[in-house]
């Protein structure tokens, strides 16, 4: 027995070394024809595709030789490199640089990109505890995270020269000592534009705005996202614009903002009447088409405003939120907007002094109150969900839920349960 085994395992290895001495044989065979038709003068080259003819013997051939180098001269799609059957263990063929990615808007957005297989470069400002939530996003080695500076031309440069996609998130909604409108909206878009249009790698850009960005606006705002978005169409005019509504979402700070003040007090305070208009959307929703924007040709270049198919007025989103929350005692109270701008005063000028960081000034900014004075809703002309193919969810039931944490106590004697498919919808499996 130990005589069959010993003869039957060095068989075993004789023919193992005999495949593997065959394998290098063809190995060396290929490298010699390709050294011979790279030095031919047949070979035909473009971008990192190469493809190999032999000599024409006749018209058709040349003809279809010329075609063939034809293909190969056209725009390659962003995701021509990818492998696998798709997921988040393949890869998409897309490396993304995701600017803003700890901010409410670009968690979803770096979730649905490594979702789907893509390599994430996630540059932050902030400690490790504020951004390791993103890693467990992607699989083993897809999500990599280091520091930068909005101010440090050569780390944006960095981050930007090691991907083909660039996609700009940050923002903010009130000025601080170290940081102003102007250098969140205006100029960090202007060095990262510059920055994809020296890179030979990047392919698509896209911009995050806002809707009711605009140059003539009251509101400090979005007079500098208006600025910032003129900046990066002209250095970068294939950069694609996306102006989403107000974002509602478990981490918004808008009906979470109407929340707060109807479980703390008596009231829920508005400015002026509370007349203006707006679109809310969800925010998971902007996040998949900013992350479904990479696959699509037809966006380059192009503008698409995000917004909800429901206008609201803000005396009807804080109506709403009081009835989702079940605050029987809380009302709306309309204050004059000069009384909320004496109440900012002292917060925004100590936010612009003091070298520490101070409480969020949710709602109570003049900035804020100035942009009361306009209504954010969509034009009939302008693209957006529709064109990308999508419908956005209504804001009613499951999409509004999380704001049950604010409930004293009870389920259904909330009015929004009292639908007899409400457990219904509440089941179906999020997106």
């Amino acid at each position: 027995m130990s005589c069959s085994y010993s003869s039957k395992r060095a068989a075993g290895i004789f023919l193992l070394r005999n495949n593997e001495k065959k394998k290098t044989m063809m190995m060396m065979k290929m490298m010699r024809d390709f050294e011979a038709s790279a030095s031919s003068p047949t070979l035909t080259k473009s971008h990192s595709c190469r493809f190999y003819s032999s000599p024409a013997k006749n018209e058709s051939a040349s003809s279809s030789s010329s075609s063939l180098q034809h293909h190969f001269e056209k725009e390659l799609p962003v995701d021509f490199e990818k492998k696998g059957t798709g997921g988040r263990s393949s890869y998409s063929g897309i490396t993304a640089a995701v600017f803003g990615s700890t901010g409410f808007l670009g968690r979803y957005v770096v979730n649905h990109l490594a979702k789907n297989g893509s390599r994430v470069l996630v540059p932050t400002r902030c400690s490790e505890n504020h951004r390791q939530h993103l890693k467990p996003m992607g699989d083993l080695g897809q999500i990599v995270q280091f520091d930068y500076s909005m101010r440090d031309d050569e780390a944006i440069k960095y981050a930007v020269e090691r991907a083909n996609v660039v996609i700009n998130m940050v923002g903010r909604e009130w000025e601080t000592r170290n940081f102003s409108f102007e250098d969140v909206h205006r100029d960090f878009p202007r060095r990262l534009a510059e920055a994809c249009k020296e890179s030979s790698s990047v392919k698509r850009l896209i911009h995050v705005s806002a809707l009711g960005a605009d140059v003539n606006a009251k509101s400090k705002y979005y007079r500098t996202k208006a600025e910032g978005d003129e900046e990066v169409r002209r250095i970068f005019p294939r950069a694609t614009i996306v102006k989403p509504a107000k974002l509602i979402g478990v981490e918004d700070r808008f009906l979470n903002v109407f929340a707060e003040h109807a479980s703390k007090f008596p009231f829920v305070p508005l400015t002026g009447l509370g007349e203006s208009k707006h679109q809310p959307v969800s925010v998971d929703d902007v996040a998949i088409a900013i992350s479904q924007m990479p696959y699509d040709e037809e966006t380059v270049g192009k503008e698409y405003v995000l917004a909800g198919e429901k206008t609201f007025t803000m005396e009807e989103l804080a109506k709403l939120t009081v009835d989702a929350g079940r605050f029987r005692s809380a009302r709306v109270a309309y204050i004059p907007k000069f009384v909320y701008k004496l109440l900012s005063a002292p917060h925004e000028f100590l936010l612009n002094r003091v070298p520490f960081p101070l409480p969020t000034p949710k709602g109570l900014t003049r900035s804020f109150v100035d942009a009361q004075d306009a209504d954010y809703v969509k034009k009939p002309n302008e693209l957006g969900f529709k064109e990308l193919g999508m419908t956005p969810a209504k804001m009613d039931g499951i999409t509004i839920d999380y704001l049950r944490s604010y409930r004293s106590g009870g389920y259904l004697t909330n009015p929004l349960a009292k639908k007899e498919n409400f457990h219904e919808e509440a089941r179906v499996p999020l997106r």
